[in-house]
């Protein structure tokens, strides 16, 4: 793990948490951020009692930063996708988070919280791209629709995605540009069903229905599995 790096994340992660939870907090938080910086042990979730009668109390600049800190050094480990790694990280916050609420905001300004966190992590993903060690041997041994220095064709895909014949009632997150920006920061590579339930907030069936409209409309391929080894990508055309 680059440790510069990951507090850096850490701390735009849990000041994220800090303004929409608790923005009282905010005049201390960068003493108490270089405190926990600072600290050789960095606390981790599981050692702290949150067994405090106030919610509020349980909520501080320590105990988010050191939950993140946690959650982003599981992720690192995990021999898997960007977008895995990023749907790892949201699903730590989100459960940790849920049970802190306390009815501060509403279920919309939370999920616009997780969607900040998914944002600022995928950014600090596709910066280490390619930084961990072994990770291709541990890759299952598929061929990768894409490769480095070759980027998604952006044009391409917003022309084709506009042809969908998605219904204007739809889904408020699963519009055409929505989709586009999914499938661009998936740089081409494989990811799961469970990838586009995540990110889409829907259920497995209806991500399977907008998956295989896309296979149909010849804007994904399947890698040919079946089951829970079953990938999606980019098609070629896609791909520089």
């Amino acid at each position: 793990m680059n440790r510069e790096g990951s507090l850096e994340l850490v701390r735009t992660l849990t000041r994220r948490v800090m303004e929409a939870l608790c923005p009282e907090k905010l005049p201390a938080f960068a003493e108490d951020f270089a405190a926990f910086a600072l600290d050789a042990g960095v606390p981790r979730v599981s050692d702290i009692s949150v067994s405090r009668k106030r919610p509020d109390q349980d909520l501080d600049t320590t105990l988010v930063a050191g939950m993140f800190f946690q959650v982003l050094m599981e992720a690192e480990k995990l021999p898997a996708s960007n977008t895995e790694r990023v749907s790892f990280l949201r699903k730590g916050a989100k459960n940790y988070l849920v049970t802190r609420l306390a009815g501060r905001i509403s279920l919309t300004q939370f999920f616009r919280l997780l969607n900040l966190i998914e944002e600022e992590a995928l950014h600090y993903f596709q910066r280490r791209t390619g930084e961990w060690v072994g990770l291709k041997a541990l890759t299952p041994p598929k061929p990768e629709p894409a490769r480095q220095g070759k980027p998604v064709r952006v044009e391409a895909l917003r022309q084709a995605l506009a042809q969908l014949p998605l219904t204007p009632q739809g889904r408020r997150r699963l519009t055409k540009e929505g989709l586009f920006d999914f499938l661009r920061e998936t740089e081409g590579g494989w990811f799961r069903l469970l990838d586009f339930e995540a990110r889409f907030q829907v259920n497995k069936k209806t991500a399977w229905t907008y998956l295989n409209l896309l296979l149909k409309q010849n804007i994904l391929e399947h890698n040919g599995e079946k089951a829970n080894k079953v990938r999606y990508a980019l098609a070629p055309r896609f791909r520089g």
